[in-house]
């Protein structure tokens, strides 16, 4: 996953160039509509919008962002401050404006990165994390986009629970370059913040698919951790995450268009199988079990020869 741009005067890619900016602009227009009214300011995307505004001002964020109201001021400041220092560029706006370009920047990334293999895997904005990442202004669509296009990496540090897996599965020079050099300079900006922000990160609730009653089954991947799907798959597995936007870098493990669909089917059965029994792990288990599915559909046949050597 290089994410080397096409050369400017091929057809496609202005074909590619065109739809990454249509879906830019409307998902930034959905996201725009959606804030303004939900009168939610940024929705999710306001902690980082209100700590970029306070660290500008010369504070810690991380002690003046405290629970005090209603959503989205109902909680700590959980990110890491790289969130904060992406954010800044847009800490001038509104919120819901903020939010908006936000999502509207990730989202048209994300799509110039996944049409560099065709557009099956458009599909992936049709899916319940893409979806609900919009009308919350979540930072998964930057991160995955940051799955296809190496010169993101600076971006999987605002969120290390689906940074590192990415860096695990696509371990390549220039993402550790950057990925390194975003921490180290947030360091300089703000040397305490990694102790500021652990001693309120046990309060926020997650799920770790691997310690749930289904997570033993993801590690029928680990034979063949070699492959990138495979190593995306167990490095999510063991990372803390949230319903349901956080599970969004997993529609990276289809390799066909029929994959991708099955895999946004079954996360959709699984969302209104949650709805309906109030179960809401029922997503995440009708995610990863397909996401381990298409893993090991892709390596069939090397699991075949170990079941003819076995006798």
């Amino acid at each position: 996953m290089s994410g080397d741009p096409l050369p400017a005067g091929d057809g496609r890619g202005r074909a590619r160039l065109a739809g990454a900016l249509a879906v830019a602009l409307a998902s930034a227009a959905l996201a725009y509509l959606r804030l303004t009214g939900a009168g939610v300011l940024a929705a999710d995307f306001t902690w980082a919008w209100r700590g970029a505004q306070i660290l500008l001002a010369g504070q810690n964020p991380y002690a003046l962002i405290r629970p005090e109201g209603a959503y989205p001021f109902n909680d700590f400041l959980y990110y890491p401050l790289p969130a904060l220092l992406i954010a800044a560029p847009l800490a001038w706006l509104s919120g819901p404006l903020a939010g908006a370009i936000f999502i509207g920047l990730s989202s048209g990334l994300l799509c110039w990165g996944l049409l560099r293999d065709g557009s099956h895997r458009l599909i992936l904005f049709a899916s319940p994390p893409y979806l609900y990442a919009l009308i919350s202004a979540q930072w998964a669509p930057l991160i995955t986009a940051a799955a296809l296009l190496p010169g993101l990496a600076f971006a999987l540090a605002a969120k290390p629970n689906l940074g590192l897996p990415v860096l695990v599965a696509y371990p390549t020079r220039r993402r550790l370059l950057l990925f390194g050099a975003t921490v180290a300079a947030s360091l300089i900006v703000l040397p305490s913040w990694p102790m500021d922000l652990a001693g309120q990160i046990s309060s926020h609730l997650n799920y770790v698919p691997l310690i749930s009653w289904y997570g033993p089954l993801v590690l029928l991947a680990l034979p063949f951790w070699r492959a990138a799907p495979a190593r995306l798959l167990l490095a999510m597995a063991i990372m803390p995450q949230r319903l349901l936007y956080d599970q969004l870098a997993l529609w990276l493990i289809p390799q066909t268009p029929r994959q991708s669909l099955l895999l946004t089917l079954a996360a959709w059965a699984g969302v209104i199988l949650g709805l309906a029994l109030g179960w809401g792990e029922a997503a995440l288990v009708c995610t990863y079990l397909p996401a381990l599915g298409c893993v090991l559909w892709e390596r069939r046949a090397q699991i075949r020869g170990w079941g003819r050597r076995a006798p």
